[in-house]
């Protein structure tokens, strides 16, 4: 913002998570699209777990040229496992080999297209 800078587009992945905690429990951030607009950055916060969103969001900030954007993607870690969804204990942490066989069974049971070395 302050240099003017464009042809720059940032991503942040929000899940409100870190290593030892829940952003705003540990350090809170919020409101964090207010602290971007006042370096002059253009905000677009999405859902991170839409595709379109994520697609329509990066086509918007390519034709932004007065200024940098920053795409706020909202996103629940773990999404989609029931035993690891939107849990800090997780961040950081990898499953053992039960645990990502129950996890890629999960995925797959939500239509998802996951291969992995732990079938």
């Amino acid at each position: 913002g302050k240099y003017n800078l464009s042809n720059l587009t940032a991503i942040v992945d929000r899940n409100n998570i870190q290593i030892d905690g829940y952003t705003e429990d540990v350090m809170p951030l919020e409101p964090l699209a207010d602290k971007y607009k006042a370096f002059n950055w253009n905000v677009l916060e999405i859902n991170g777990h839409s595709f379109n969103e994520i697609i329509d969001a990066v086509e918007h900030a390519r034709a932004v040229y007065e200024n940098p954007t920053v795409i706020i993607a909202h996103t629940i870690p773990g999404r989609g496992v029931s035993f690891m969804e939107n849990l800090p204990e997780w961040h950081g942490k990898p499953p053992n080999k039960e645990e990502a066989r129950k996890a890629l069974h999960e995925l797959r049971t939500l239509g998802g297209k996951i291969r992995g070395e732990h079938e």
